[in-house]
């Protein structure tokens, strides 16, 4: 990824404030010069959003552009390198899953008023990252360690597989399952699910969805295996996150917030997310 505007300065005041240990006269005071280059930054970076408002295909930061006349918004997150370049690196949005397919939400694409919208539709909140392409293929051309993710790092992540007598599969929530300590913790925790039909990257390692259940109603910790295999949070709201080490689509990755009411289907709800996303992302060659 390209260096942060801050990270750069950060180094650039560094070799300033040496410069001034040994020069005493004619240095700035490091406030002034700081505040002139963030306000210049601001400026570019504004000038930069401006430049692409009512546009539909708006570049990536390290090549690539996305189509955001698939999105509920016009400009995603936008940076500015001291280079000029512009493009965007992120972007916040939300969507629907009508169990047939995946729907912004803006009325524009569901047809609806927001008071209007189906309660079997899952809501599907997405905080992504877009990779930068430029910097993934010069590290396949030649390896910069001060640059490069190390290429053999391995992310971490659950095992692949678990003792079948510690593995329960909630009869409410098809393609999940739950993994339980040879030693069960007595305090209040949240509940992770493994979503071992539908492995990472390495073809593996499950992807997760963690919820946060409301320990008074569910006291995971205190159930038995019996009970959590009848465990059925029925149509209440209760907060759930797929991290982005779960979820990922060309061109980048995503943090995705939802509902214990979103669990009964959530694989393909995911897996039809991270398609409609991937099509959003146009790479040229």
């Amino acid at each position: 990824m390209f260096m942060t505007y801050r990270t750069r300065m950060h180094t650039r005041f560094s070799v300033l404030a040496s410069v001034c240990a040994v020069v005493l006269v004619g240095c700035k005071p490091a406030s002034q010069d700081t505040d002139k280059r963030l306000a210049d930054y601001q400026a570019r970076l504004q000038a930069c959003v401006d430049s692409m408002e009512n546009k539909t295909r708006i570049p990536i930061m390290g090549g690539g552009e996305i189509d955001t006349s698939r999105f509920a918004f016009n400009v995603p997150h936008m940076n500015v390198t001291d280079e000029g370049e512009c493009g965007a690196v992120g972007f916040e949005a939300e969507f629907y899953w009508t169990g047939e397919k995946i729907v912004p939400n803006a009325p524009k694409f569901t047809s609806l008023h927001p008071t209007q919208i189906p309660p079997e539709w899952r809501r599907l909140g997405v905080g992504a990252s877009l990779g930068n392409r430029r910097l993934g293929n010069q590290c396949k051309e030649q390896f910069d360690p001060q640059k490069c993710p190390d290429p053999n790092r391995k992310p971490s992540g659950p095992p692949p597989t678990w003792p079948e007598n510690l593995t329960v599969r909630p009869k409410a929530y098809p393609g999940l399952e739950m993994r339980l300590q040879p030693v069960r913790d007595p305090r209040p925790t949240g509940v992770t699910f493994f979503m071992t039909d539908w492995p990472r990257r390495d073809g593996v390692t499950p992807r997760t969805v963690i919820c946060s259940p409301h320990e008074v109603d569910f006291p995971i910790h205190k159930m038995t295996i019996a009970e959590l295999e009848q465990l059925d949070f029925g149509k209440r709201t209760l907060p759930c996150d797929v991290g982005y080490g779960s979820f990922d689509f060309k061109g980048g990755g995503a943090r995705i917030s939802t509902g214990t009411e979103a669990l009964r289907d959530i694989v393909p709800a995911l897996k039809a997310l991270q398609q409609y996303l991937s099509d959003s992302i146009i790479k040229e060659d």
